[in-house]
């Protein structure tokens, strides 16, 4: 990959400028999640007084790599003096969907509800409370949301004032329906829609396999996080009722040393159908974590962004650490720096954060 480009653009669709001689710049895209950004860069170099608050950057004309900046200021030496390199963060341009709640409506039962296909329900939730909310001042005027196709399976999801990107975060895992926002330039409009990955594994003969080997020599610096801890394969799901009346259903078929029991508490449920759903969900939120992260070369032999992208589900193997994996790519960090560039890839279940673990936990018995 060659150093990209860097254009700088107004919320409006203005072009400000373009930066190519930064220092460094890591992009991370992520498939169910907010991704974000983040640039080092002289202050003397030209248009780096356009890197203020609420303007995007994107990469070179790649409309999916486009970030909103949130965060600047100068870096500090090792003496705790000024330097001229200014830092740059912000989220990826889907970070706008963590700026809104899913607010119900007061008419209602207190929750903000939705059913049918899985793509309709996460295009309902970005609708009511972001492009077009019943309350005009939370509309995001740049955000267009693309047809719905109806992808996925008949569901019913509901939340009450969860971060709309941490909704949308839920339905989508379960789902395996990514989500993204991107830069259209042309018709000047972000553009909302719902991605589903592209099955690449080795044992499917559909599309060319992608196949990552450490044997082969595509695989730089493997770390695996294999855990259980704190996990569920196993629920029981209480849902409306007290004591012996109140409604029990199980969800999952393990049974012996694997089977690891959690009780969801489920009783916003109105039935014993969406009972069963409801802990179907959160059992998936409490499953086992299985990651695998490492460096590849994004030119051999498979070309990023042509034979794979962020989404697809690929074959990784590794004999040294006993793994074999047909594995979703959910995060792709993109790293351009003076010495060279690189991708990092996570494959499978994305190692949750402190803030995530907590709010996981807080799923897990309220909802």
């Amino acid at each position: 990959m060659d150093k990209m480009p860097i254009m700088i653009i107004s919320p409006s669709f203005e072009l400000l400028g373009e930066i190519r001689n930064y220092e460094s710049l890591q992009f991370t895209r992520r498939f169910y999640t907010v991704g974000e950004f983040e640039l080092h860069i002289n202050v003397n170099k030209p248009n780096t007084g356009a890197l203020v608050n609420g303007n995007l950057i994107m990469l070179g004309n790649q409309g999916n790599k486009a970030g909103i900046i949130r965060h600047r200021e100068n870096e500090i030496d090792e003496n705790g003096d000024a330097t001229d390199t200014l830092i740059i963060k912000g989220p990826t341009l889907k970070g706008v969907c963590a700026q809104r709640l899913v607010v119900p409506d007061t008419s209602g039962d207190g929750y903000d509800s939705s059913t049918g296909a899985q793509e309709t329900i996460i295009k309902h939730f970005v609708t009511a409370h972001l492009v077009s909310p019943a309350d005009a001042s939370r509309k995001i005027s740049q955000v267009a949301i693309a047809a719905d196709q109806q992808r996925g399976a008949q569901d019913k999801w509901r939340f009450r004032f969860d971060v709309l990107s941490d909704a949308l975060d839920t339905v989508g895992e379960y789902s395996k329906l990514g989500w993204d926002i991107t830069l259209d330039l042309a018709n000047q409009e972000w553009v909302f829609d719902v991605i589903p990955g592209r099955n690449l594994t080795a044992s499917q003969s559909v599309l060319p396999p992608v196949i990552f080997n450490a044997e082969w020599g595509n695989i730089k610096t493997p770390h695996l996080i294999q855990s259980w801890i704190n996990a569920a394969t196993q629920g029981y799901c209480g849902g409306q009722g007290d004591g012996v009346d109140r409604l029990i259903q199980q969800v999952g078929s393990t049974s012996g040393l694997d089977r690891m029991e959690q009780f969801f508490d489920c009783s916003e449920a109105e039935s014993a159908a969406e009972l069963l759903s409801t802990g179907a969900q959160k059992l998936a939120e409490a499953a086992p974590t299985n990651t695998f992260e490492f460096g590849i070369d994004p030119l051999r032999p498979f070309i990023y962004g042509v034979d794979y992208d962020l989404g697809d589900t690929v074959t990784a193997i590794s004999k040294k650490w006993g793994v074999t994996m047909d594995t979703q790519i959910t995060e792709v960090k993109e790293v351009y720096e003076a010495d060279g560039n690189s991708i990092e890839p996570t494959f499978g279940t994305s190692t949750p954060s402190l803030i995530s673990y907590i709010k996981q936990q807080v799923k897990r018995t309220v909802r």
